[in-house]
């Protein structure tokens, strides 16, 4: 029995032992819970000047991005995209300003319209026999009586001759042969 609270002495006298006696009044114990803490476990040995040189190197390289190499059919396709919009921009300008002239002629045709509609009463209205007869009057113009009136008459049926140009041989030769050639006058 001795060997045995020997060994039960060894077991939980150790400064590292995982339960001495009741573990809710050793709460250091239950916190740890056998294990060891992170210095006790890894002891950091010291750097030397060649590692240090050697690390402050690979973390400058590390900050330093790399240049980036850009693809032609990239760099193609931006150009084209930013001809495009060019392009797009302008014709909306264009579009903008067709519009407006647009707008400008149908006013202006309406003002047209208006314009025709008093150009054509006034033109009947110089048409009208009262308003032609008023004018005349106005004017010291009377009817002619029947002594200013004249009739002639012409015997004979009316006439007319229609010349022609001269046909130049070749045609006339054609022509007696009731051939049709085109002319080189038309």
């Amino acid at each position: 029995m001795a060997a045995y609270q020997n060994s039960r002495k060894r077991r939980y006298s150790a400064p590292n032992a995982a339960v001495d006696g009741n573990l809710a009044r050793k709460l250091d114990n239950l916190n740890r819970s056998g294990r060891m803490d992170f210095d006790e476990l890894y002891e950091r040995r010291p750097e030397t000047a060649l590692e240090r040189n050697a690390r402050r190197r690979a973390q400058a390289k590390a900050n330093l991005r790399p240049a980036q190499k850009v693809s032609a059919m990239a760099l193609l396709g931006f150009v084209c995209t930013a001809f495009m919009m060019v392009v797009l921009l302008l014709c909306y300008v264009r579009l903008n300003t067709i519009s407006r002239s647009i707008v400008s002629m149908k006013e202006e045709i309406k003002a047209l319209e208006v314009q025709q509609v008093s150009l054509l009463t006034e033109y009947e209205q110089t048409f009208d026999l009262s308003a032609v007869k008023e004018a005349a009057l106005a004017a010291g113009m009377r009817d002619p009586s029947e002594s200013q009136i004249y009739y002639i008459s012409l015997p004979g049926e009316d006439q007319a001759t229609a010349y022609q140009p001269e046909n130049n041989p070749l045609e006339k030769f054609a022509l007696s042969f009731n051939w049709e050639i085109p002319s080189l006058l038309e």
